[in-house]
């Protein structure tokens, strides 16, 4: 998959404006004060907790894999993830980490049919842990946010409507295939007719074949509790350890005043305030929801510089990593000669269940 060049100019564009925003807002020799003043011991714990985030999305995407192919290394799944990691970055709506991390695990030996499946399980388990998490903390937090923060209360509740929605429509395909079919087909023809869309077949062929690897996915779910209930607890485990990230920022500037899960929660807002902006990394959403959520944590002198450790932590960190392991992928000599990884991609081999 190649990554448009504005997508790079763009991300390298809002890094530019966030390192200028940051500077201008505290003055240079304040910001530098502030970053040195930290506690080098609490942000290597942030750093920590995004590579923790990392191994525990290897080992979910594992335990999914392994199931079904037996011979699949914990090391290779950590280099599929990673890789994902950097494509779901670098494009808009993190649309393009799936599609690379089936293209490694095919070309390292992994049928395509368990890749997609996997692939598949891994998104629906957490996209409903992750659909869950977010009730928790609205639950116990969101009018306290929505009293302190003006108007981005409604906006974290759309975010959470578009997981929700996410999860709505998934059930809708394991529990009523045919009826989602039609639905979606019948969506397809609509727009189609507005004109809004160009080859209706082709998109409907295409969404076809999704809902099919969705289902599929579903049935190889039904017979597999203990396995979804594995993934499902690495996923909290894991999303825990990513919303402790500006925790750990928040002690290493020696404050300690807020509580951890009303911070835990502050970060859930954000991310499911971020669930709609359709750039790469959510560009824009994400300095702007972390700026209003953590104003009432960090005291104006610190947030500039906490936003931009934050950003570098959770956005820039991750594209660096993952570009690495991109790069060597593209070194590697693939394990499947040339006619197996055609005969893998033409007939999918082995279907998961």
């Amino acid at each position: 998959m190649k990554i448009g060049k504005w997508n790079v100019l763009f991300i390298a564009a809002v890094f530019v404006g966030l390192i200028v925003y940051t500077a201008k807002t505290d003055g240079l020799g304040n910001l530098l004060q502030a970053a040195l003043s930290a506690n080098p011991v609490w942000l290597a714990a942030a750093v920590g907790l995004m590579v923790v985030y990392w191994l525990l999305e290897g080992l979910s995407l594992h335990v999914a894999v392994k199931r079904f192919y037996p011979r699949q290394r914990y090391s290779t799944s950590f280099k599929t993830s990673m890789i994902g990691q950097f494509f779901n970055c670098v494009t808009p709506f993190a649309s393009g980490g799936q599609p690379m991390q089936a293209y490694h695990m095919v070309k390292t030996g992994v049928p395509l049919g368990i890749s997609s499946c996997a692939l598949i399980v891994k998104f629906i388990v957490y996209q409903f842990i992750l659909t869950i998490y977010s009730l928790v903390t609205l639950i116990f937090h969101f009018s306290m946010f929505s009293k302190s923060v003006s108007g981005l209360g409604y906006l974290v509740l759309a975010g959470f409507g578009v997981n929700l929605l996410v999860i709505a429509g998934l059930m809708c395909i394991c529990f009523f295939g045919a009826g989602a079919r039609k639905v979606v087909n019948a969506g397809i023809h609509l727009l189609a007719k507005m004109r809004l869309v160009k080859e209706k077949q082709v998109l409907q062929n295409k969404a076809k074949k999704e809902m099919d690897g969705f289902y599929e996915a579903f049935l190889a779910m039904q017979g597999n509790a203990w396995l979804i209930l594995k993934m499902g607890l690495l996923s909290i485990v894991q999303l825990t350890a990513f919303f402790l990230i500006p925790y750990a920022l928040y002690r290493s500037f020696g404050l300690s005043d807020a509580s951890i899960f009303s911070i835990i929660s502050a970060q859930a807002f954000v991310l499911n305030l971020t669930s709609f902006v359709p750039l790469p990394g959510a560009a824009g959403g994400a300095e702007l929801g972390f700026h209003a959520m953590f104003a009432m944590f960090f005291p104006q002198q610190l947030l500039s510089i906490s936003l931009a450790l934050w950003r570098l932590i959770t956005f820039y960190f991750p594209i660096c990593a993952g570009m690495f392991f991109t790069a060597l992928f593209i070194k590697e000599k693939p394990r499947l000669s040339k006619l197996e990884k055609e005969y893998e991609l033409a007939s999918g081999l082995e279907k998961c269940g």
